[in-house]
């Protein structure tokens, strides 16, 4: 496959108007992020490495997942499995190790740890029918971004993260991406490069911190005004009131929760389906030829 017929899969996101949905990194978060980034662990053989982070994997309530190359989901062999714990990066290098063994198996279809992915239909795509396992527990920053914009035009990871971070493009894609291309290599030529490595890394621990700021910072963004008002309910009430509305059965303050709030706007936009995505990148090859 050409990279030009790899280039007309994407339609850029940042072409055209979107909801104003950016949410800057912090001076602490790009901290994190380097020191994560000085310390990428490389796993090509199931040596005290890889058991490591298969108990590290185990003991998270949530890790983000990159495979490359996935973007044709069945079509293509798999060459590496990035996963971000909230510490670590581990890259496996599933060319060298021949395949994804048991007890990684195990934990990317489980229900927990939840799975951050981007394109989750592609990667299940993959997953299922490379290596004959449901991706379990799913959380995809592709809805979350759907969501977020209140619209459905197909965006990559490195376009995602740059639209939501503000950063711009050429800092996170590296030598062998260009822009929102797929890897010219599809990742699959060896050595890996540093810049290869460093870059799956920032894509796999960005996609984790993004999903988590579309959710609580747009898509939840009701739910917390409305907590908040529910946290201070007794504020400015004398201790014998505060008392009297602090039984067991009181719904002192419930007025304050609506229960009908839905997370959708009004136009009523409901989640892409795979079929649906498909769809609208098919149209949009069409269009531009």
């Amino acid at each position: 496959m050409s990279d030009s017929e790899g280039n007309e899969s994407f339609s850029s996101a940042l072409e055209t108007p979107q909801v104003d949905i950016r949410y800057p990194l912090g001076k602490g978060e790009v901290e994190s992020l380097r020191k994560k980034l000085d310390r990428i662990v490389l796993i090509q053989q199931t040596d005290s490495k890889y058991h490591k982070a298969v108990e590290d994997m185990k003991d998270q309530t949530s890790i983000s997942l990159l495979v490359e190359p996935s973007f044709y989901g069945r079509h293509q062999a798999t060459s590496v499995l990035a996963v971000a714990t909230a510490n670590d990066t581990y890259i496996f290098d599933i060319k060298a190790l021949g395949c994804i063994f048991p007890e990684v198996a195990r934990i990317l279809e489980a229900e927990q740890p939840r799975k951050v992915v981007h394109y989750s239909h592609r990667i299940a795509d993959h997953m299922r029918h490379k290596h004959r396992l449901t991706l379990g527990g799913i959380c995809d920053s592709f809805v979350a971004l759907c969501l977020a914009r209140q619209e459905r035009s197909p965006c990559s990871l490195p376009e995602a993260i740059s639209l939501v971070f503000g950063l711009p493009m050429e800092g996170l894609v590296c030598e062998e991406v260009i822009g929102a291309r797929e890897s010219r290599r599809n990742f699959t030529a060896r050595p890996l490069t540093r810049s290869q490595l460093r870059y799956m890394a920032k894509m796999v621990q960005l996609q984790h911190l993004m999903h988590d700021r579309l959710i609580y910072g747009s898509i939840c963004a009701e739910v917390q005004r409305m907590s908040l008002e529910f946290s201070h309910n007794y504020s400015g009430f004398t201790s014998c009131d505060v008392a009297i509305n602090m039984g067991p059965s009181s719904r002192f303050g419930f007025h304050l929760i609506d229960p009908s709030y839905k997370m959708t706007d009004d136009r009523g936009i409901t989640l892409p389906t795979p079929d649906e995505i498909d769809r609208q990148e098919l149209e949009d090859i069409k269009s531009r030829k």
